[in-house]
This record gives structure tokens, sequence and C-alpha cells, in this order.
């Protein structure tokens, strides 16, 4: 109880609360009151702008950024591919329209995230061929050998199982087809727990364990008023999945996690990619001599235990 009480002291000397925002999207945004109260003209309308935030977001911040040495334009032209945890397709269409895909699946939980992504294709030219399906990604609804390639933003923390997830994959990969993976450690120190709903500090995660993060978070959610039930967590996000080994709706896969059942499930090639912390960052971009000291991190990831705690993203490569 003092660990919890020290957390949720340090997270109340930068404390946060959700707000109903356009930009940077989170789905609690749809059980939001001002959501729920708009009409069918609004809602259509408020996808078409979270939509094109999300597209300018990728456009600023691209997904190519975590890969150096791949030209994604001339690996993926005219393939078919999937983002696995597609969001409202946003960052799926930048890409599909970037590297001029030929087909572009994407694939969500979220019911509400689909019904945004597939009302965008529809009302907006595009020169990708997209499909958007909601679904869990541990089992999938493609056939065997479908896909050239896939690709896969911050979305492997939050699955119920990396294992199965990675068996899904190597099922709907197509032979000597290649999946793009970037998601955070656990301990990434900016928003490896994913608490930013309630806090600004930094450096939490790696001084103190998930379940004391998640309790201190706990309490501070409970203590907001009613004005703020949109955004607490659901029964989605309230298993033991979620918290006995991760943050906040997170399964705190870390390096040595992810290595371990991509090896097992048998991808013939698995390589991991050096980001350092911040390297690929809204900060670098906004601020690009931070990039000059994010690289000197670099050297300290040839050592396994500094992976998880000073990389923006662990990134792999994998190849069935």
């Amino acid at each position: 109880m003092k660990k919890v009480n020290m957390v949720k002291y340090l997270m109340n000397i930068l404390p946060n609360k959700p707000k109903f925002q356009e930009y940077h999207f989170v789905q609690e945004l749809f059980r939001h009151p001002k959501y729920i109260s708009m009409n069918k003209n609004e809602k259509e309308m408020f996808y078409e702008r979270l939509v094109n935030n999300n597209i300018r977001e990728e456009n600023i911040k691209p997904f190519d950024l975590f890969f150096p040495s791949f030209d994604f334009k001339s690996i993926l032209e005219g393939k078919r591919i999937l983002d696995l945890g597609c969001g409202i397709g946003g960052h799926t269409i930048s890409m599909g329209e970037s590297w001029n895909v030929k087909e572009f699946y994407g694939i969500d939980f979220n019911h509400e995230n689909i019904v945004v992504a597939n009302h965008y294709i529809t009302k907006n030219p595009l020169n990708t061929n997209y499909y958007f399906t909601q679904g869990y990604v541990e089992k999938m609804p493609y056939e065997n050998n479908f896909f050239d390639a896939i690709v896969s933003h911050d979305v492997l923390e939050h699955v119920r199982s990396v294992e199965e997830t990675l068996l899904e994959c190597i099922r709907i990969l197509k032979t000597n087809g290649y999946a793009f993976l970037v998601f955070p450690s656990i301990k990434l120190p900016f928003e490896g727990a994913h608490v930013s709903s309630v806090t600004k500090m930094p450096f939490m995660e790696w001084f103190f364990s998930p379940t004391t993060i998640n309790d201190a978070y706990n309490e501070i959610i409970n203590e907001w008023g009613d004005e703020l039930n949109w955004f607490k967590p659901t029964e989605e996000t309230k298993g033991e999945w979620a918290v006995v080994k991760g943050g906040i709706g997170v399964n705190g896969t870390r390096y040595n996690d992810f290595m371990t059942a991509a090896k097992k499930v048998g991808f013939s090639y698995v390589s991991f990619v050096k980001i350092p912390l911040l390297y690929v960052s809204d900060t670098a971009i906004k601020y690009p001599f931070v990039k000059f000291f994010s690289f000197l991190l670099k050297p300290l990831l040839s050592v396994n235990h500094f992976k998880d705690y000073l990389t923006q993203r662990l990134v792999f490569v994998v190849k069935k």
C-alpha cells in the first residue's frame, strides 16, 4: 500500500485528465456524451475529421521511420497487406496510398472503429482497395497463405495472447511473407503502462511494478466524477490478462517474451531493429537535434537488458 500511495503521489505531481478531442484519437471517444448526442449527419462529419487527422498524423510520423533499412514502396507495391489493429483506418490509408499497395486489409476488435473506417473509404476516392473488418487478432477471418505482408503499430501490447496472435500471422502469411511489428515495451518510460490519461509523469515504469502502477491508476480514476465515466475502463480492459503483467489494458510483453513466442511459433527469421528512446517521436520531429542525443543510446541496445528500457518501441521484422 505504501508503494501504491507513493506512485499515486508522483502521478498527481503531473496530473492529467482525458478530454474530448479529435486529434490523437482514442476509441473511448465513442462513449463520450458529446458523441452519443450527435445525429447521423454530425457523426458522419465527425468520422471524416477523425480519419483525416489520423492520416495527417501518419504522414508526419510515418511507420517507415521505424524501419530505416527498408523501402516499403518497392517491397509492398502491388501487394496484399494486412494492418493488424487498424483502429479507424487513417494510418492504414496513409500507408496504402504512400506505398501504392494493391489491397490493404485492416482488422480491429472495436466495432465503431470499423464503422468509421468503412464510412471513410466509401466517401473518398482512393488508389488502393481497402477492406476493414471487425475481429480479434488471435482468430482472424482470413484464408491460409493469404497476405504478402503484415504491418502492426502499437497493437501487440494489447492482445490477449501474443503467441496466439503470432500463430495466426504465420497461418495467414504467404511463404516468405514478412510481418513488420512495432509496439512499446511495458518498461518504456514514456507511457509503457498506458496511464497518460491520469498523469504525465515519466519513468515510473522503470521503478515500480505494473501492478503497483495499475493500483494507483485505479484509485485515481475512482476519484473522478461522473463526467469522466466515458473514459473509465470497461470489461474489455479489466481481465487478468490486462493487469497481472501489464499496465492499463496491456499485456506486459517485453523483448524476451516476444522473441520466445516468435521462435516457438516457427518464424524462419526474427530480427530486432534498434530504435533508441525518442528517435522516432513527436519530440524528435519538433526538435530534430533530439535525434542526435537519442542515437548515442543505440550501442546500448546490443545488450538485451536495455532493449526494454531504452527503445522508443520494440521493433521486429519476422519472416514465415
